[in-house]
C-alpha cells in the first residue's frame, strides 16, 4: 500500500507513516518536528516570526556537521543578525547523509544575553552534539559584544520513559519558551510542563495534522 500524503504545509510534507509516529511509544522523526517548527513560524508564533526563527532539523544536522564555508551558504538567507531567538532541534546522529540517531534535544540562542541554552529531557545526553552545533554557528551570529556566546545546560523537565518522548519535549519546551517570551514572563519549565502534558501533545499534534490536511483538500 502506498504511503499516502496526509499534509503539505509550507516546507513540510507528511505521510501516513509520519502520522503513525504520533502514537504512544513512537519516536518523532525530523519531518514531524520540522512540521511543528513550520507551524510555529507561520501560525502559532507568526507575530514574532521577524525576531524568532525555528531552524529545521535537517538544516540543523548539516550545521552541526558541516564546515565553515558550507555553513555560511546555508545561514546567509536566514538573516540571523535580526533574530533575537534562534531554535535548533538537535539530534545525536553523526551522519550528514542518512537519517537516524536516538535522541532529540533543544538548543536555543538568545541574542539579548548572547547565550546558548541547551534543554535535554535526558540529563546531558546530547550536550556534546549541542556544543558542536553552537561552535559551528557562533561565527555567523555577528555578536555585537565581540564576545563568544556562553553555553549552558539548562534545567528542564525530564522524560519518564526510555527515549521515545524526547521529540515531544523539544516541541513542548520550544512552545513554552516562545509563550514566555511573548508574555514577557519568566516561568520555570519544570513548573509548567508535566509528563501528562507531553502525553496529551501526541494527540493534539495528530489532530492538528489531520485538521490542516482537511483544510487543504
Amino acid at each position: 500500500m502506498a504511503d499516502e500524503i496526509v499534509l503539505s504545509f509550507h516546507d513540510s510534507l507528511l505521510k501516513k507513516s509520519d502520522l503513525s509516529l504520533l502514537e504512544e511509544g513512537r519516536w518523532l522523526n525530523d519531518r514531524l518536528i520540522g512540521f511543528v517548527f513550520d507551524y510555529f513560524t507561520h501560525n502559532k508564533f507568526k507575530q514574532i516570526s521577524d525576531i524568532a526563527i525555528f531552524i529545521s532539523p535537517d538544516v540543523t544536522q548539516f550545521l552541526k556537521l558541516g564546515g565553515g564555508l558550507e555553513i555560511g551558504i546555508f545561514l546567509e538567507p536566514l538573516d540571523l543578525l535580526s533574530r533575537k531567538l534562534i531554535f535548533f532541534a538537535v539530534n545525536d546522529n553523526d551522519s550528514r547523509h542518512s537519517a537516524g540517531g536516538s535522541h532529540w534535544s533543544l538548543l536555543a540562542y538568545c541574542r539579548e544575553t548572547n547565550s546558548f541554552h541547551h534543554y535535554d529531557s535526558s540529563s546531558s545526553f546530547n550536550t556534546s552534539a549541542a556544543r558542536s552545533l553552537a561552535q559551528n554557528v557562533e561565527p555567523f551570529l555577528h555578536c555585537r559584544s565581540g564576545q563568544n556566546p556562553s553555553f549552558k545546560d539548562d534545567r528542564c523537565p525530564q522524560q519518564q520513559n526510555g527515549c521515545y518522548d524526547c521529540g515531544l519535549y523539544v516541541v513542548c519546551i520550544t512552545e513554552q519558551l516562545c509563550t514566555n517570551f511573548m508574555n514577557n514572563v519568566k516561568i520555570s519549565l519544570s513548573d509548567t510542563l508535566t509528563p501528562e502534558d507531553i502525553r496529551k501533545k501526541r494527540k493534539a499534534l495528530k489532530e492538528l495534522v489531520l485538521s490542516l490536511g482537511e483544510k487543504k483538500t
